[in-house]
């Protein structure tokens, strides 16, 4: 078959493979940049949403003990823990808010020290006890605002991936509809060489 084809057909059943080849590469290429997309988006739903969530658990039953310690005019030392847990969120990727927000508690857990200084020389006062526990309670709504930063963010990247899923499945569906007519054409082209041609011409 491939003898008798013209040097006109040839071109003509090149270029088709060629456009096939090309279209194929094409396909490939932005598959690889939509999968890449959704393994970044899955990656960082666990390590800036989802591991962040556990350490504003652990900050807020932090926060609950010093809570406790105060009220019964005991010093809880805890805060080298904190510190270590709030040097590891600052690390991860965070918003405007989150970073104002952390930016926020760090300032709020740095003022409950001299109080707990203040606890373990027994020289708290009433008042200083309330100063206390107003500032938890600061802490805590801090870290409620937090918590629903992880929330909103945690389903923001969860539809940013259901976005790229949907445009990599349209994607596959067009390759399959294109390699269909192209591998249509090509054998046309080269079963019907002459008869395609006349009715082109």
């Amino acid at each position: 078959m491939v003898g008798k084809l013209s040097i006109r057909q040839r071109i003509q059943v090149g270029f088709v493979l060629a456009t096939a080849f090309l279209l194929v590469l094409a396909s490939n290429l932005l598959d690889r940049k939509y999968f890449s997309t959704i393994q970044e988006t899955v990656k960082s739903i666990y390590d800036d949403r989802i591991v962040v969530q556990d350490y504003i658990y652990q900050l807020q039953d932090m926060a609950h003990e010093k809570e406790i310690a105060f009220i019964k005019g005991e010093n809880l030392e805890e805060n080298k823990d904190i510190k270590v847990l709030l040097n590891d969120f600052s690390k991860t990727k965070l918003t405007r808010d989150e970073a104002r927000l952390l930016k926020q508690l760090d300032h709020q857990f740095s003022g409950l020290e001299p109080l707990e200084l203040a606890i373990s020389t027994k020289t708290v006062s009433q008042a200083e006890k309330v100063k206390a526990l107003d500032q938890l309670d600061r802490i805590h709504k801090t870290l409620d605002g937090l918590e629903k930063i992880q929330l909103e963010q945690g389903g923001v990247l969860t539809q940013l991936s259901e976005k790229n899923l949907r445009v990599n499945k349209m994607l596959s569906n067009l390759e399959i509809a294109f390699l269909t007519i192209i591998g249509v054409s090509i054998l046309i082209l080269v079963f019907y060489p002459v008869k395609v041609l006349e009715t082109i011409r």
